[in-house]
């Protein structure tokens, strides 16, 4: 008889849990599934998605158009963590080896996150951005190796407060004839043509 006892409350157990378990399932809120996301915010779901490596862009003014993307879709302020961490990712296609060599992988999203967020506390986001024209972008060879630089002004929403980030970003042409971010570097607001 106990031998049946503890049969029929261990059965008892797993119905009880199973049923638990449903009713969780039938009344939890639905998450938004990546469908619904790409309707939402179709140039996230473009940047989450795009194939960089496939389709890299071939000018540096470019490739930092691209990454000046990526970088303002960070702080929108329906961006997801996951979908932070894939923006990461990609921004990290756009990167020299040398740069990508200064933080790894992990290093990099978790420095991201936690300044997507010290941004988000202070409703501060990147408004918009503008790149100075391709004439503008200055080539140089040295040791062998070509190097362009461009100018950036993103555009800081602080609150009801704008403000600009001047920054010079230097690229790199890596061995497949890519040019790669190699650093940026903020600059003065004298430094950008129009």
């Amino acid at each position: 008889m106990k031998k049946y006892t503890k049969t029929m409350i261990v059965v008892l157990l797993m119905v009880v849990t199973g049923l638990g378990y449903y009713y969780y399932l039938a009344n939890r809120t639905p998450s938004v599934d990546a469908t619904q996301q790409a309707i939402d915010n179709p140039k996230l779901a473009s940047l989450t998605a795009k194939d960089i490596s496939l389709n890299y862009p071939q000018a540096p003014k470019e490739v930092v158009k691209l990454y000046a993307e990526i970088t303002k879709a960070y702080y929108e302020t329906n961006t997801t963590d996951e979908q932070v961490a894939q923006l990461g990712k990609q921004a990290r296609v756009l990167f020299d080896d040398e740069l990508k060599g200064k933080q790894t992988e992990a290093e990099f999203l978790d420095a991201l996150q936690r300044e997507v967020s010290s941004y988000r506390e202070i409703s501060r986001y990147i408004s918009d951005f503008k790149i100075e024209g391709s004439s503008n972008t200055k080539y140089t060879t040295m040791n062998g190796k070509d190097y362009a630089s461009i100018n950036l002004v993103y555009y800081i929403r602080d609150n009801s407060k704008l403000q600009y980030s001047y920054n010079r970003f230097v690229l790199r042409k890596d061995a497949e004839g890519r040019w790669k971010i190699l650093y940026w570097e903020l600059i003065s607001p004298e430094d950008i043509k129009e």
